[in-house]
């Protein structure tokens, strides 16, 4: 019986990039429990990491690495009290607070991961 091809959607390859990235994952792992081919999923990886997957919407091209100056200080004022949520505990008490171009300022705990942080700060200093 022949089989047709499958169709991938832009979240399913991008949910399986994410995946094949989380650390003590590999690819070839991944690829072999999800059904879709090695070689397929390292291509989606690449195109990912190049910003040419189809479908995938960049809403400016991607500036190259800058540095920005870093003030470490010892005694950093208290985050504003924006809801009266409960804050969820973190698993490390040091805090990342970036000043973005806009004025904006974003904090985040140490453990976020580097890649979401730059997610977050792209959409906020746009």
């Amino acid at each position: 019986m022949v089989q047709r091809r499958r169709r991938w959607t832009t979240e399913q390859k991008l949910a399986l990039v994410e995946e094949a990235m989380r650390p003590g994952l590999s690819v070839a792992g991944v690829a072999d429990r999800r059904g879709v081919s090695r070689s397929l999923l390292f291509e989606w990886r690449r195109q990912v990491r190049e910003g040419t997957m189809p479908g995938l919407v960049t809403t400016e091209p991607e500036a190259p690495p800058t540095l920005v100056p870093v003030r470490v200080v010892d005694n950093p004022p208290p985050p504003p009290q924006a809801s009266s949520r409960p804050e969820r505990p973190t698993r490390s008490g040091a805090t990342v607070e970036l000043v973005l171009r806009n004025g904006r300022v974003l904090r985040a705990s140490e453990a976020i991961a580097p890649e979401v942080l730059g997610r977050l700060a792209a959409a906020l200093d746009g």
